[in-house]
């Protein structure tokens, strides 16, 4: 059931061959690298300690509608709440991708006061990348690199204001 949430890649590749193709051709790009594009971009949710890796589906789908490759899932919406929720914990932004966490920390969203790792995890912004069965720790990471540039460019400026007289654009 863990793959009800996202697309594999034996779907993609059942279902959209042809936008696979038609991206390839609009790209000047051979198939092989639209699919690792696709993946780099869009892959890598897991649920499980040894989940299948899932593709965001909101993203995929939109990729095939435009046959363009893009940040979609940040278009629906900012995560100003997440932010808030950092800011306000004084999270440091490394720990999101170096500290281990237990599963009861994943799903018990009573400990976000303490510790906002569960409700960024639950909403898609982080993913199971590790899991160290000794002691039983997930390692997190983000799950692909439309979270990951997208997160970071949406944090960067709450972290670290910068006038417009002082940018350099």
């Amino acid at each position: 059931f863990q793959t009800l949430c996202g697309m594999t890649d034996k779907e993609i590749h059942t279902y959209f061959e042809e936008p696979l193709h038609q991206i390839a051709e609009n790209y000047g790009i051979t198939y092989d690298e639209v699919c690792l594009r696709l993946k780099e971009r869009y892959d890598g949710y897991r649920f499980r300690q040894n989940g299948t890796n899932l593709y965001n589906p909101f993203s995929l789908l939109n990729t095939f509608r435009s046959l363009e490759f893009g940040s979609y899932w940040f278009e629906t919406g900012t995560p100003t709440y997440l932010v808030k929720l950092l800011k306000d914990n004084n999270f440091c932004l490394p720990d999101l991708t170096s500290e281990g966490v237990t599963a009861e920390t994943l799903t018990d969203v009573e400990s976000f006061k303490d510790n906002p790792i569960a409700v960024i995890y639950q909403s898609g912004y982080l993913t199971i990348k590790e899991y160290d069965e000794e002691f039983n720790i997930y390692r997190l990471g983000f799950p692909n690199k439309e979270v990951a540039e997208g997160f970071i460019k949406y944090l960067v400026p709450y972290y670290m204001p910068i006038k417009d007289s002082e940018s350099v654009y």
